[in-house]
């Protein structure tokens, strides 16, 4: 069957014109891909982030403005059967989506903590039943180290669906303790030798300072609560009761929990 010159010419034409789409597509997604790169490095490095979050989240905005250009050349060149190629893509997405559910939840998770930075290596975090020494952090597992010397490894997930505790990003902890003298010695020179005593300690913050609150007067007795803080709240408190019990016998003081 003899060729129709005609219907050659139209289909190189055609040919021609989807072709030059096609490089502009390119052009314009290697354009693009660069620019979402230096965006998310410059905002990614404003916000402190890890330096590997930073490559990777480059890399990945990249990667999506590939795909994007990919599937647009694509769609130039099949047109028709393009509705076809995607279904058939979103398809086998999908599957793979939800056969890697669980470590592309741990994946994005880590990049999340990566990024946000809501705890650091070195931290000392409690999450569930777990309190350790954050030793790394990578994109599936954070692993901690406990004070008895074991190691935990924590699914990235599961950091984000429960609630983290830093122990370390606000050291000082608060202690309590009550104090008791004689109702007939109640009043605001109490509060002020307590406080006096508790000034000068290494142990015992000074910012903020302990906070002195009658609570109650019963019978021949009145009753202080005191509020401190410090790095070490045990130490803290075993010093506060040691500078009360100094003031006098008669002043009775207990730890609250």
């Amino acid at each position: 069957m003899p060729l129709d010159p005609e219907a050659l010419r139209e289909a190189a034409i055609d040919y021609l014109f989807r072709t030059l789409w096609a490089l502009l597509a390119v052009i314009a997604t290697l354009v693009v891909a660069r620019a979402v790169r230096a965006g998310a490095t410059r905002a990614l490095d404003r916000k402190r982030a890890h330096p590997n979050a930073i490559v990777l989240v480059g890399n990945l905005g990249q990667l999506v403005v590939f795909l994007v250009g990919a599937l647009v050349v694509l769609a130039i060149y099949t047109q028709g059967a393009f509705g076809w190629i995607l279904t058939s893509f979103s398809v086998l997405g999908l599957v793979v989506g939800l056969s890697l559910q669980d470590i592309l939840k741990n994946f994005f998770a880590g990049v999340w903590i990566l990024v946000e930075r809501p705890f650091r290596i070195g931290d000392t975090i409690q999450i569930d039943v777990h309190t350790g020494v954050v030793q790394e952090i990578s994109f599936r597992t954070t692993q901690l180290r406990t004070g008895d010397g074991r190691e935990v490894i924590v699914p990235n997930a599961s950091l984000m669906t429960n609630s983290v505790v830093n122990l370390t990003r606000y050291p000082a902890r608060s202690a309590r303790i009550a104090v008791t003298v004689p109702a007939a010695r109640a009043g605001p020179e109490v509060a002020e030798r307590l406080r006096e005593a508790l000034a000068g300690s290494d142990a015992i913050a000074q910012e903020p300072a302990p906070a002195v609150v009658l609570r109650s007067v019963t019978g021949d007795q009145a009753r202080y609560e005191v509020t401190l803080w410090g790095r070490d709240r045990d130490r803290a408190s075993g010093e506060a009761i040691a500078r009360v019990r100094g003031l006098g016998e008669a002043w009775s003081v207990q730890t609250l929990t």
